[in-house]
């Protein structure tokens, strides 16, 4: 009987051990699901190249990463348990045994906590991308090209686009969509700063002119051309409120095609548009080599 008991006591120690770190990301993805949404729906995107093929290997990945993991669990489990056993059995506790799983766990916890947040922060981030590209494809009909995750010093361009109204540097920002704040999903620009319902930013607007000012003077550098390089801010599925005028446009990503359509700041020819991809596409190639 005590034998049971001591085997019993192993095999509850070891299943507290693993659904506690389990516990921690189920929490918090719930308190996210619970407090905030997802500014736009993939489902209703227009569909990407190989987006089929992406979500499978995206699904792949979690089975393969699942399985590894499960035959380690099956593996070390019968040893883990053994040795368990064989200390509650003894009647001496290894308090250091004890302490340095405790300490792993909290330890454990809470790296887990930090990357679940940054891994729903660059999954808001990748679905507001996708959805902007999936809007430009309107752009292609009118004869622009179109180019993402361009990238520069230290940081992308998310868009860029060309055509023969001037050249376009989308800079696209998620924001979760907060429950508390009910229906009321709607940014206001108004005293220079962003509004949203509980919080207001100003970075993304100085982050869009310096990115658009990098790509002015590395197509100078790399053309010739002083072409006037348009900052454009996208935020996916927010409605957007002007207040006041913008230094540049400030749009959902449903407004994206119709205000570059409607620009008429700069004019350029076929020859300067096919020199600005090329450099474009030097630059993407070199980009991915690296």
């Amino acid at each position: 009987m005590g034998n049971f008991l001591n085997q019993g006591l192993s095999l509850l120690f070891v299943i507290i051990g693993a659904y506690s770190i389990l516990g921690v990301i189920f929490f918090k993805l719930w308190i996210h699901q619970k407090n905030a949404k997802l500014p736009i729906d993939r489902k209703k995107l227009l569909r990407l190249a190989a987006q089929t093929l992406n979500d499978q290997v995206n699904d792949k990945i979690f089975d393969v990463v699942g399985y590894i993991f499960l035959a380690v669990f099956i593996i070390t489990m019968p040893f883990a348990l053994k040795g368990i056993a064989e200390m509650f059995a003894s009647g001496q506790l290894n308090y250091f045994f004890i302490i340095f799983i405790a300490i792993g766990l909290i330890y454990t916890a809470r790296k887990l906590w930090l990357e679940s947040d940054k891994l729903i922060k660059l999954k808001l981030g990748r679905d507001a991308e996708l959805a902007v590209a999936a809007e430009l494809i309107e752009l292609q009909s009118h004869g622009y090209q179109i180019f993402h995750d361009i990238q520069a010093d230290g940081f992308n361009i998310d868009h860029l686009v060309i055509g023969s109204n001037g050249v376009f540097a989308i800079e696209t920002k998620g924001r979760h969509k907060r429950i508390k704040d009910d229906i009321n999903y709607k940014v206001r620009f108004e005293n220079n700063l962003l509004a949203f319902p509980s919080w207001n930013e100003s970075k993304p607007i100085e982050q869009a002119e310096i990115q658009s000012q990098w790509v002015y003077k590395w197509l100078n550098e790399a053309t010739g051309f002083q072409t006037q390089v348009t900052p454009i801010l996208c935020f996916p599925g927010w409605f957007v409120e002007l207040k006041q005028r913008p230094p540049f446009p400030i749009v959902s990503h449903k407004q994206l095609a119709k205000a570059i359509l409607s620009m008429r700041k700069c004019q350029l020819n076929e020859v300067m548009q096919k020199a600005i991809c090329y450099q474009v596409i030097q630059r993407c190639a070199y980009s991915s080599k690296a």
